[in-house]
């Protein structure tokens, strides 16, 4: 055993892997010991962190999509990541494929019915609307575009793009402190193991809150169709089933198991939302969307910043505030493997298929769901409203299916899907976690030790169960709020950073 440790000592950089390894074990191991203590001290720092730190992460999260926006249109756009003879060593298929999948994790689908049945059931006072009526639609409708259209997708490419460029354009580490050495100069390399260890914490949570949802979902999915099953075993054995699969995805690399997976998800996703928008209310999905488009256009720099009656609401905190929190928490360790895959694609080309085509592939998403669960519950709110209050969000997608008809076969479907989209996802979670904690990684080869990844995926799966076992879906909010504070600092950072490449590009590149 003790040779064991010295090997895994050595292999692994002692202060980025074992200080967030520890403190999320030790955290735990506390809830296990003392729940209510536990739980009380998560929900009195993420008071804290609502309280405190709400408007910066919506202002940071605007200036986001503006910063796409500039380099898009920017000189930068041309230069190609890796240099002029760079060639990718994906196709355009897979590329997207992977960088799809990687980033929309369980979110679109847990989200997708249950999110705007909330907006619906409850708006905000700040809109001045009635709750269960056709305006309460439209505003649901406007809410999910926002939360996931081009503001989360922009939270994911720009310290993506940033890896990309310090690592294959200006020769830099593969580490999260690259991205900002415009900034930081000689000494990014000083700081390199404190920023690479903060976000790996941050990391473990994000992926965590999004394993919380899916797992709540997938026993939500199996309940619904075999009630005999609901049973306290049916969490840990979804949550087992789950790290299982994704720890022997990542553990065959990215060329076979995560690009291939990706494709069987995209392409499930691609099927299965022509099902819902063809055996759904496909007239009202179109003009529900286009209504809930044309809202988002007029609120949604007031949305974004907070202005007037909207800042610091109680909507916002539980709502955007939670989406910009928990794609933060994602994005540095996303950006790692994103950044990876980039190579060889110009940056005109990169914002292309990491921003602009993931959200719009997004926003049809939500329209198509969101779009079928307004209209089902227009037409009955008592008892959507009792759906939601004794079987919880997760429950909402399957009476929407239900109501659809075919559910015998879209309900499985459905429950594969949100599998296959969890571990698509996780494969590149687990996969950039390795490749961070590694003292050597060679960015020819791409793939990490698989001793990383497991451990890693152990650790994401335990505080996952943890999280939703002891506090439901307040503990996924928990969990996103934690993950995404420390992202936040760095991404802000290297916004910063990217921006004075954007002006001198031949001075950095």
């Amino acid at each position: 055993m003790d040779k064991y440790w010295k090997k895994y000592d050595k292999l692994v950089k002692k202060w980025v892997f074992w200080p967030p390894f520890i403190l999320l074990t030790f955290a735990v191991v506390m809830s296990l010991v003392q729940p209510s203590l536990f739980e009380l001290a998560m929900s009195s720092i993420n008071t804290f962190i609502l309280d405190h730190f709400s408007l910066a992460f919506s202002y940071t999260s605007f200036f986001m999509v503006l910063t796409c926006i500039a380099v898009l249109i920017s000189p930068l756009g041309k230069y190609r990541i890796g240099g002029a003879d760079a060639r990718p060593r994906f196709s355009r298929l897979s590329w997207f494929s992977i960088v799809l999948c990687t980033t929309v994790a369980v979110g679109i689908l847990f989200w997708g019915s249950a999110e705007p049945l909330f907006h619906f059931l409850s708006p905000p006072a700040f809109a001045h609307i009635p709750e269960s009526s056709p305006e309460s639609s439209v505003f649901a409708m406007s809410a999910i575009f926002l939360h996931w259209g081009f503001t989360p997708y922009a939270i994911y490419s720009i310290p993506a793009l940033a890896v990309a460029l310090a690592i294959y354009n200006r020769n830099q580490a593969f580490s999260l402190s690259s991205p900002i050495s415009p900034l930081l100069g000689k000494h990014a390399p000083r700081y390199a193991n404190l920023i690479d260890m903060i976000c790996l914490f941050a990391l473990v949570s994000g992926m965590s809150a999004s394993l919380g949802a899916g797992i709540l979902s997938i026993t939500g999915g199996l309940g619904s169709m075999w009630p005999a099953l609901n049973s306290p075993l049916l969490i840990p054995l979804v949550t087992t089933g789950i790290i299982t699969a994704f720890i022997l995805s990542a553990s065959s690399g990215i060329d076979h198991g995560i690009k291939n997976l990706s494709r069987i998800n995209f392409f499930f996703f691609i099927l299965f939302s022509l099902a819902i928008a063809l055996l759904g209310p496909g007239k009202q999905i179109i003009m529900l969307s286009l209504q809930g488009f044309q809202e988002l256009i007029g609120s949604y720099i007031p949305l974004s910043l907070q202005l007037g009656e909207i800042r610091n609401s109680e909507w916002t905190q539980s709502w955007s505030v939670f989406n910009w929190a928990n794609w933060m928490a994602w994005a540095p360790i996303t950006a790692l493997f994103l950044g990876k895959i980039a190579y060889g694609r110009t940056v005109r080309e990169f914002l292309l298929f990491n921003w602009f085509l993931p959200a719009c592939f997004c926003l049809a998403w939500m329209g198509i769901f969101g779009g079928s669960t307004l209209y089902f519950a227009s037409e009955g709110p008592v008892n959507f409203r009792e759906l939601l209050k004794t079987m919880g969000p997760e429950s909402i997608i399957y009476e929407v299916i239900s109501l659809i008809g075919h559910a015998e076969l879209l309900q499985p479907a459905f429950i594969i899907a949100m599998f296959i989209s969890y571990v698509t996802a996780a494969d590149s979670g687990t996969e950039a976690m390795a490749s961070l904690s590694m003292k050597k990684f060679d960015l020819q080869q791409l793939d990490s030790d698989n001793r990383l990844k497991v451990t890693w995926g152990l650790l994401v799966g335990i505080l996952a169960w943890v999280m939703i076992t002891f506090a439901g879906i307040d503990g996924v909010k928990m969990l996103s709020n934690l993950g995404g504070l420390p992202a936040l600092f760095l991404l802000a950072t290297i916004m910063i950073s990217l921006w004075k490449i954007m002006w001198q590009p031949s001075k950095y590149l």
